[in-house]
């Protein structure tokens, strides 16, 4: 059965369609790849509009930690650096499932007599010369693993998100132990001022009052240096939380009432780590990224299935019409695909070692947080329920006794002055307890 010359004309003109198509719009999609790129987008709603023309609703000035750690999550630039790392990352899964060649078109004429014809015009379509198309398992492979690394990105990005979170938590704390720290001092100072005033109305010529005196004037003066430091610290301590919040360094923000008191947690070691081993963002990113690195061998193995070549041409007027084909067989590559094989299996080996790295600290990090949040928590309930009970009592019998004409009042001094000592002591604990607290919410990618 012979076709006629428009219907031949027809065929070719489909042909070379179809591998125009086949050759400039071949791409593999992962599975996987679409959920994980709708969920970025709606991570990035915050992130749509350039920095400068997003309205972030400012903090107020009394702002309590859940709008810090919300404030900081929308405005840090380092969560959003981490968001468009994981948005880019996203963007090369499918650039490694497309062919990497290019359609080529190319036509030409033979002259008869100076003139052109149909029947010796060609059409030709084909990949372009040096680019060789690839099978689609070499594509498929190429794509895991840029899918892979892309959902590496994304836990990075929750890391960063944790991070971040710790990092205002730990700042804000701070910034309250130090105004803490500054009210129980000044009133300390009181103390000893009065005590100081007291000696000296009493003072004789070579008595011991003199002594008492200078004694109590120095503590004056050394808390005078450490009231002077504390409030050089709490602008300082302001900046570091500014700086977190992505703000301007002297922006201001009123230190927190009183710290906050928060529980160790109940759970040992070995629960928390399981917990953690599931969760934590870098571990798990880790992962993804040994994940990949697992493709990348086996794409590189793949370098020597050959590759191919296609070539399609036809008259314009449908008489002649051919087609070509080339395998592109890589017997001079073997020592670069071998290389190339074998620096995918190192770069495996180098992410197992950095997993393996970040599994042994977090643990250890897990570990000093607990013994220190544990012994925290001791020490702050002997001083709570037993010590400052007692000093209590103490200052209540020295003032009864005052009242009596039964004692001085340097007695009722003194046991106020121990008493606003162990409470600068409960500060210094609670801070330090409130941030291990924080440090361990960033492991387990939670709050506990």
């Amino acid at each position: 059965m012979k076709l006629n010359r428009p219907l031949r004309s027809k065929l070719g003109v489909v042909l070379m369609a179809g591998a125009a198509v086949f050759l400039s719009g071949c791409t593999v999609t992962p599975k996987g790849e679409n959920a994980l790129r709708r969920a970025a987008v709606k991570a990035g709603k915050p992130y749509e509009k350039p920095y400068a023309q997003r309205h972030i609703p400012p903090l107020p000035l009394n702002a309590k930690s859940p709008q810090l750690v919300r404030y900081a999550i929308l405005n840090n630039p380092d969560v959003e650096k981490a968001y468009w790392k994981w948005r880019a990352a996203i963007e090369q899964i499918p650039q490694a499932g497309t062919q990497a060649t290019t359609l080529m078109l190319n036509a030409g004429t033979s002259l008869q007599n100076g003139q052109a014809s149909l029947a010796n015009t060609i059409l030709g379509a084909g990949n372009m010369t040096g680019s060789d198309i690839r099978w689609p398992s070499k594509l498929t492979t190429q794509a895991r693993a840029a899918l892979e690394a892309a959902r590496g990105a994304g836990w990075q990005y929750r890391a960063a998100i944790f991070a971040v979170r710790r990092d205002v938590l730990a700042a804000w704390y701070r910034y309250g132990r130090t105004a803490a720290l500054l009210r129980l001092n000044r009133r300390q100072r009181q103390l000893l001022a009065t005590s100081a005033a007291l000696s000296r109305s009493g003072i004789s010529p070579g008595g011991k009052r003199a002594g008492q005196w200078l004694a109590g004037q120095n503590a004056v003066d050394e808390m005078d240096a450490k009231i002077i430091n504390l409030q050089h610290q709490l602008p300082r301590d302001l900046a570091k939380l500014n700086a977190v919040l992505g703000r301007p360094a002297a922006q201001p923000l009123s230190p927190p009432s009183a710290i906050a008191v928060l529980s160790a947690p109940h759970l040992n070691a070995q629960q928390l780590w399981l917990v953690a081993a599931q969760r934590n963002p870098q571990l798990r990113g880790l992962a993804r990224d040994v994940s990949a690195n697992r493709f990348d061998i086996r794409r590189a193995k793949q370098q020597y299935i050959p590759n191919f070549d296609i070539g399609l041409s036809s008259s314009l007027d449908g008489t002649a019409q051919s087609f070509s084909g080339a395998l592109i067989v890589p017997v001079l590559r073997y020592k670069a695909i071998n290389a190339a094989i074998a620096q995918a299996g190192d770069q495996l080996r180098a992410t197992q070692a950095a997993w393996r790295s970040t599994h042994v600290s977090l643990a250890a990090q897990m570990l000093v947080d607990l013994i220190a949040m544990h012994n925290d928590d001791r020490q702050i309930s002997i001083f709570q329920n037993t010590i400052l009970p007692r000093l209590k009592i103490l200052v209540s019998l020295a003032r009864a006794d005052y009242q009596q004409g039964n004692g001085g009042i340097d007695r009722q001094i003194k046991a106020q002055d121990e008493l606003l000592a162990i409470q600068q002591t409960i500060v210094n604990l609670r801070a330090d307890l409130d941030t291990r607290i924080a440090d361990l919410d960033a492991i387990i990618a939670a709050p506990l």
